[in-house]
This record gives C-alpha cells, structure tokens and sequence, in this order.
C-alpha cells in the first residue's frame, strides 16, 4: 500500500448514524489543527452533516461552545408530532380523572388517624366527617363521570376531523401522516440556520431563507471556491427508498466529475449523459435539492419520518417524487464514491468500534432501534473496507506499473482498478448509542456520557490513529536545489 503523502489526492468519508456525526466533528477539529490536506469530503449517514460542513471551510462550526452539536440533545432535534401530543395530553387527563378517587382514598387513609386525635378532644368530629364523606358520591357522581368521559369525547371529535382535513385536501396524504410519530422541525430549523451562516455572504437577514434558495446559496459559494484552501469537493450520500440503493449528490470539479461518472457507468456512455445514480448538484436546478441530501442525516431509518423530494425536470429521476432517508440503510460507506471521484487515499471515520461489543442498554424500544442502526453501520463500514483490501491484493498481484502508480484492469468489464492508500479512525468503544443525544450512564462506571465527550474522544483517536502515525511520519517533501551557475572570469584581449 502507498504511503501517505500530502501530494495524492485525499478523500475524507464520514460515515454513521445519529450520534456518530459528534464523533466526525472531533475528528475534523484534529484535521483543521494539524493542517491535514483534504481534497474531497463524502458524508454518508449523519456523515452528511459533517461533509457539509467541511466542504466550505465551516468545520470549526460544528465544535467548540458555539457549535452546531454544542448541548444538542433529543428535544432539540425532534419531538412528537402536535397530533401525538394532544392524544397524550387528553388520555392523560382522563387517567388522571380515573385515578382521583384513588388519590382521595390514600388521603383519607392517611388522616384517618389525626381524625381519631381530633375526635378525642372534640367528640363527635370523626362521626359528621364520615356522614359528609357518605353523601360525596351523590353529588359528585355526575361530574366525575363527565369528566372522565370529556377527554375521550374530545379527542375523538379532534382526530376525526383531523383525519377528514387532511383527506379532503390531499388524499394521498392520508397515509403519509401515519408514518411516524416523531417530527423533525426543531432539527431542520437547528440545521438551516447553521448552514445558512456559512452560505450567506454579504446577505444581512439572519433568519435562514427558503430551503431552495439555501441549497442555491451553498453551491455557488462552493462552486465558485473550489481548489482554494479549505474549500473541498463534496458527495453526500442518502438511502433512495424508490431505487433501494444509495443516491448520491455530487459537488466536484470538472474533470474528477467525468471520472466519477465514467467510473459508475455500465457500457458504453455518451457525453450527454448524466451521472449514473448520482445528482450533479452544479447542474442547472439540481442545486436546490443540496438542502435535502444534507437533512437525510438527521433522519435515522424506521425512526424518523423520511424527506420527500421532487427532482427537477431535465435531469435524473426528472419530475419524480421519491423517498430519503439515512443512508446507513443501504450497502456502502461511501469509500466507492470516494475512489470513482480519484481519492489515492482514503480517510474513513466511523464511530463503529472495530472489535464488536454488547452494548450497555439492550432493553426497551430506543435501545432496540439503537441496536439495529449500530448492527446496519458496522455492515456498511466493514464489507467497504473488506471490499477495498481485496481491490489492493488484487492490483499488487495482477496489476502493472503506470505513470500514476500500480493498476490492474478487470477483463470482464473493462474497469481499471487503481492502488490507493486506506487508513481508518474509529474508537475501541463505543459509549453511546446512534439515538442516546440526551447522553447515557455506563452501568459500569456510573459515568456520564454525552456529545460533548464523543467530540473529544474522536478529537483524541484522530490524533492516535492517523495525525501522528501517519501525517506526522510522513517525510517532508525536499525543495529542489537550484545549482549555482558557475562565475565566468573576464578574458583580456
């Protein structure tokens, strides 16, 4: 394997879900302090997120105690739906209505003896209270039972007509409200407003504008500033449910964009063609959707309700309406995209620990869900990396020496493998789950864990496992030596 070298082209893929996205921004405050050369940036999951970011030199907004995952916990992303919370809140009331005699029972258990006190010294007390308790459900008998049914009357009425609203305006629409019960407002807003202060420019408004006209905000800033220092080429991957494989947004300069197409596509391919699979998002109208690519890493699969997006006419999918979500729903870290779009080395970050382990909370519906995300992460990452160790072997046996290193074509399809350079940082474990935003106690430790600390922790393996191993073992290149002409004596005539 190639050593590394800051001349090669270098990817950085983020990849994860929930969580994981903390842990990518530690490892980008090691890379902007140690002056790592980053060239193209692919975010895949909440990896997204992270991409999104570092692609416009905006890294050092998602750290630090003004940064975008600085406090964030579950109720700053998401919350129930106003529906849920007025089903709850009136099934609440009517069980709280249906345990007051309860409640007044144990209050009366628990005065009955200073009644008996009071009665010793005023006899006759504890006889006219018990009478007047007697004659209690005679008149609040009727009251009890319309309040007990009142909650259950009106929540009825409401989502009856809920349901009538939302089927007379859209019928289509029906079904989609009963896909989640989660809604991901307060996350978008947190995210708009994050993106929008990078993206802005001169604009003086704060409030955040439309999500088109952010994503068109965002992709002239980067397009106009590719190539310049801290500005990189983006890919940001999402879950297409409609195709049931990975859709990617690519934001690269123009020749590394034909590679990247030439390298994904199947036969032979005009010029007219588009990018197979993939959304070139400096394409005329495709810069609207850069909004939604980024969005897809807050929504975990069979969690969060998914993003439906209209592609615009005139490109891929044109005028078609499908489903994004995660991309750790689909097979893939992001390392392919990565080598289509001419990485020579590969940077991964995931939060997944390399040597599996049973995690600290495996009972109830969130650690269920958390469960599932860490198993589809841990399968993204390692069949990636298997796949890339195989490509290797494969190009150091049966490959042959070019002007840009070793390379072995496949005879069968024709496409031409090259060697690359893989390093990989990732924790050896793993505290917090995909969905635990709010933090967990190890049952262990009874130590406290939260975002904050999966910030520093991946800030700490960054600088373990790739700036001082590799970066800062890497020799310093050797100015060339320019020789001295030699002095010429003057001849006398």
């Amino acid at each position: 394997m190639k050593e590394y070298s800051p001349k090669r082209r270098t990817a950085l893929v983020l990849t994860g879900s929930g969580t994981a996205a903390a842990y990518h921004a530690g490892v980008l405050r090691a890379l902007d302090e140690s002056g790592v050369k980053i060239d193209v940036v692919v975010g895949s999951g909440s990896g997204t997120i992270g991409a999104a970011f570092a692609a416009v030199a905006g890294s050092a907004r998602l750290y630090g105690e003004d940064g975008f995952w600085a406090g964030v916990g579950w109720n700053t992303l998401y919350r129930l739906r106003l529906a849920a919370r007025i089903a709850l809140l009136l099934v609440g009331s009517s069980y709280g209505v249906f345990l007051l005699p309860l409640a007044l029972a144990i209050v009366g258990f628990v005065l009955f003896l200073p009644a008996l006190v009071v009665d010793l010294f005023l006899p006759g007390t504890f006889a006219r209270l018990i009478s007047q308790l007697a004659a209690a459900p005679a008149v609040v008998g009727g009251p009890y039972l319309a309040a007990l049914t009142v909650p259950v009357f009106a929540l009825c009425v409401i989502a009856s007509f809920a349901a009538l609203r939302v089927f007379v305006r859209d019928r289509r629409r029906f079904a989609e409200s009963l896909e989640s019960l989660l809604e991901t407002e307060r996350g978008r807003d947190r995210l708009s407003r994050a993106l929008w202060e990078i993206a802005r420019g001169p604009a003086l408004s704060d409030a955040p504008p439309a999500e088109a006209e952010l994503g068109r905000r965002y992709v002239a800033l980067a397009s106009e500033n590719l190539g310049q220092p801290s500005f990189r080429e983006l890919i940001l991957r999402a879950a297409d449910l409609e195709t049931g494989g990975a859709l990617a947004f690519v934001l690269l300069q123009d020749a590394h964009r034909n590679s990247f197409a030439a390298s994904r596509s199947r036969g032979v391919r005009s010029r007219l063609d588009g990018m197979p699979d993939a959304i070139d998002l400096r394409a005329p109208g495709s810069d609207t959707l850069l909004f939604d690519a980024v969005m897809t890493g807050l929504l975990p699969p069979l969690v969060a309700p998914v993003r439906r997006v209209a592609f615009p006419k005139g490109g891929l999918y044109g005028g078609e309406t499908h489903r994004l979500t995660d991309a750790t729903l689909v097979s893939g870290c992001g390392l392919g995209e990565a080598i289509a779009a001419g990485a020579e080395q590969v940077l991964v970050v995931s939060a997944t620990p390399e040597e599996p382990a049973p995690p600290a909370r495996r009972r109830g519906p969130r650690a269920q869900a958390d469960g599932t995300l860490a198993l589809l992460e841990r399968q993204a990452v390692d069949r990636d990396l298997a796949q890339a160790e195989r490509i290797n072997r494969m190009v150091q046996t049966l490959g042959h020496d070019t002007a840009s290193g070793r390379a072995w074509q496949d005879p069968a399809t024709g496409r031409l493998y090259r060697d690359f350079a893989l390093y990989v940082v990732r924790p050896e474990r793993r505290g917090l789950g995909p969905l635990e935003w709010d933090g967990a106690r190890d049952p262990a430790s009874e130590v406290l864990e939260t975002p904050e600390d999966l910030i520093e922790r991946g800030y700490k393996d960054a600088y373990r496992l790739f700036v001082e191993p590799v970066v800062g073992a890497a020799p310093e290149p050797r100015r060339a030596v320019v020789p001295t002409p030699p002095e010429r004596q003057p001849v006398g005539l």
